[in-house]
């Protein structure tokens, strides 16, 4: 990987394509417009934005695809760029990941005011796919894997659950998603190449301000008691949460020296495992109320 950073950061013909021919490899593509970002002036990050954007324009002139599926390949892209500008002007990762929620949330609020009809096309699809996987377990060729993916995210609701708001709030979730992972591999490679441990050091002190957290906290609390349609949106404000959450293991896990076996345990048990989830995000809100790290020093001078 650290290679790889090394050939993006040479130059920008460099940058751009690995930032075209990424999009083949999942990350790659838009982590290399977050390390660009972070490391140079804005228009070069932009300039390689635009060349990671290039195979989607070009789909979109080729095939029929859906307006609101390639909103949402654009995003996840420009996304990463706005987030990496923030991250780097303000050097706060609390502020970057509520950056990053709130530009998910402004972007379908605003696809479903603006491209309401293939939206209703989308959810329609959609729900066709879970019928098809309820009948029969089977699928048909040319479903796409984002059908499939958000069809196995409804399952246990129901095809009446899956409706314009559901599938809103899932690809703002997604999209976030994303763009925190490859802010993430971003923020690493340049650490490995300019500022080696720096990565780490920034990712133990991740810690929301208690406002920030409590607020976060309602509105998850407020999208659970509504329609099921709110779901994936409690899901997307978890998302802060949840980083600081880990950010508390990986400290507690370097400040005991326990090795990297109990954190790979975590993770294996946070893929198979979901209710974990909810553990490290109350982790997380602990944390802004009550600086787990700090007690945790004083407990260990004492």
């Amino acid at each position: 990987m650290r290679a790889l950073a090394e050939f993006i950061m040479r130059g920008r013909l460099q940058a751009c394509l690995v930032a075209l021919v990424g999009n083949l490899v999942p990350i790659v593509s838009a982590a290399a417009v977050g390390l660009v970002t972070l490391r140079c002036q804005l228009r070069d990050g932009i300039v390689v934005c635009a060349w990671a954007l290039l195979p989607v324009l070009v789909a979109v002139l080729w095939a029929d695809i859906n307006p609101v599926l390639v909103t949402s390949s654009i995003a996840s892209v420009l996304v990463v760029l706005v987030v990496a500008q923030i991250l780097k002007q303000t050097a706060s990762w609390p502020r970057t990941l509520v950056s990053v929620v709130g530009l998910c949330v402004f972007a379908y609020v605003l696809v479903g005011v603006l491209v309401p009809a293939p939206l209703a096309a989308l959810v329609e699809d959609l729900r066709a796919t879970l019928v098809q996987l309820g009948q029969d377990g089977g699928m048909e060729q040319g479903v796409s894997f984002f059908h499939l993916l958000i069809a196995a995210t409804a399952m246990g609701l129901g095809v009446e659950h899956i409706e314009a708001t559901f599938v809103t709030g899932f690809l703002a979730w997604l999209t976030a998603i994303n763009a925190i992972i490859c802010l993430l591999v971003a923020r690493w490679w340049q650490a490995l190449l300019y500022n080696p441990g720096g990565f780490q050091q920034e990712f133990h002190r991740l810690r929301l301000d208690r406002v920030i957290a409590l607020g976060l906290v309602l509105a998850i609390v407020a999208c659970n008691l509504a329609p099921v349609g709110y779901a994936t949106w409690a899901s997307l404000l978890e998302l802060p949460l949840l980083l600081a959450g880990l950010g508390v293991v990986h400290y507690t896990a370097h400040f005991w020296n326990l090795g990297t076996a109990w954190l790979v345990a975590m993770y294996l048990g946070l893929l198979l495992f979901g209710p974990l989830s909810l553990v490290l995000i109350g982790i997380g809100f602990l944390d802004s109320v009550y600086d787990l790290r700090a007690r945790l020093k004083a407990r260990k001078g004492q």
